[in-house]
């Protein structure tokens, strides 16, 4: 993981060269909008995330994700960006980091909230990376550095595969090959960089009514246990924290206003969630929780309580998964998560019907909820009723057309409703948006075939793999 992280680096970083022919041509306004438009710097981030998908672990529990889209998101909305279109994934990792893409990309590894102590802390690191973005470090740290012309760039961009799929050597080999030894030699961020980072994303937290503290706080833990462990965390290899750093950073947090102090539920139940899934071994994970059942803070019990539920679920102890979900949706009745736990228990012990009813009594409360309707669409098809799920996929594909994971969904919606064609469609999007062009363009291929008698299915499926060539095949 830390050679992926050192190319996930450096990819931000490459995002900030010029690759136009007019690269003499005056620049009037921000200077960095002659090394790569803001349009350029999105299909960039979207064509590395693809890669990314395709090569390494992301998460994909669908309340860890939009738990975590719902933090990014609010905190976006009192940053610099201008209307924000995000990606959030969350990497499968224990490890505690966070990177952001030129163009939107925001990564956050299930690490960082399984040690960060509070959602705040979680906040300063996502804000620091939000403001990575909306400073637009990338162009500027690289602004008068020497340009890069396309060939090498995908060069570059092959190499970071091969690191990305676990060949580090090799990959970081064909890095030096094409150049890029004088550019890894350059990738920490300046200092100037992190602290004006550091400054722009306090004032998000401070906005967003979060504790502009936290950020100084999560840095000074990380820099200390960094003096008793044998490697530093993997966050600490990209952004480097000294005490001078975060010294500047708590004087200007104390300028900051500091919010009433208060503990998120929903951070400590997904903190739950992740160690539950995380802590190695299903007698372990139930131990775990068990001793901490008798917490005196409400919102710490609940929390160890549902932990200790969903570890019975992982050992497949449904009575007692199920019962303590049931104690929990009882006395929380505003909670959706618990009801959305029994859905989880009922669609594992393959009590298909039940899933459905309780998932169907959360979207009656919450009509756009994803996770409730991700459960739904697996609880529906795994009962032999796909077209009863095909229209709760639908929606979800128009608000997220970039998730791979419901492409997966609509794929085994429709083929095991017959409509073969969009079946192959949607196989298509899934292997496009993990990376794996020839395959998609291959089931793009076999979709055409198929809808030759449809003039007007074809006439789009043939546009959007004309598009799907073109992206493939795109240089910067």
């Amino acid at each position: 993981m830390k050679l992926l992280h050192r190319a996930l680096l450096l990819i931000c970083c490459l995002a900030a060269y010029p690759t136009s022919a007019n690269d003499d041509l005056p620049v009037l306004g921000d200077p960095t909008a002659a090394l790569m438009s803001a349009d350029q710097e999105y299909r960039l981030g979207r064509a590395w995330l693809r890669q990314l998908r395709g090569q390494t672990s992301i998460m994909s529990d669908p309340l860890v994700q939009e738990y975590a889209e719902s933090l990014v998101y609010q905190l976006a909305s009192f940053s610099d960006l201008k209307e924000p279109d995000l990606d959030i994934v969350v990497i499968n990792s224990r490890q505690i980091n966070a990177f952001a893409v030129p163009g939107g990309v925001i990564g956050l590894n299930a690490g960082l909230f399984l040690n960060a102590h509070s959602e705040d802390e979680v906040g300063g690191v996502v804000a620091h990376e939000i403001a990575h973005v909306s400073q637009r470090h990338f162009a500027r740290r690289y602004l008068d550095s020497k340009k890069v012309n396309t060939a090498v760039l995908a060069a570059m961009l092959a190499s970071l595969a091969i690191a990305i799929a676990g060949d580090g050597e090799a990959g970081f080999a064909g890095m030096a090959a094409t150049q890029a030894g004088a550019i890894q030699a350059q990738l920490a961020y300046s200092r100037q960089n992190e602290q004006e980072a550091d400054r722009v994303g306090m004032q998000t937290l401070a906005a967003a009514g979060m504790d502009p503290d936290a950020m100084p706080r999560f840095f000074e833990r990380m820099h200390n246990d960094r003096q008793f462990a044998g490697d530093p965390p993997e966050f600490l290899l990209t952004h480097p924290v000294t005490e001078s750093r975060i010294a500047d950073s708590r004087a200007r947090a104390r300028a900051l206003p500091s919010p009433t102090m208060s503990v998120s539920p929903h951070y400590l139940l997904v903190q739950a969630r992740l160690r539950a899934a995380f802590i190695q071994g299903d007698k372990q994970a139930i131990d775990y929780f068990e001793r901490y059942v008798n917490e005196r803070s409400a919102l710490a019990l609940q929390a160890a309580r549902y932990g200790l539920a969903l570890s019975h679920l992982r050992a497949n102890h449904y009575d007692l998964s199920r019962s303590l979900m049931e104690q929990l949706a009882a006395q929380y009745p505003d909670e959706l998560w618990f009801r959305l736990g029994l859905a989880e228990v009922a669609l594992d012990e393959g009590k298909y019907p039940q899933a459905i009813t309780e998932t169907q009594r959360v979207l009656k409360v919450s009509p756009d909820d994803y996770a409730a309707s991700i459960l739904l669409s697996k609880a529906y098809l795994r009962n032999k009723q796909p077209e009863q799920a095909l229209p709760v996929i639908k929606p979800l594909l128009n608000k997220r057309p970039t998730d791979p994971a419901t492409w997966d969904l609509a794929a085994d919606a429709y083929g095991n409703s017959g409509d073969r064609v969009r079946a192959l469609h949607a196989r298509a999007e899934s292997q496009f948006l993990r990376g794996n062009n020839s395959k998609a363009l291959q089931q793009m291929g076999y979709a055409l075939a198929d809808a030759e008698g449809d003039f007007a299915l074809y006439s789009k499926l043939s546009g959007r793999m004309k598009e799907m060539k073109r992206l493939s095949e795109e240089k910067f």
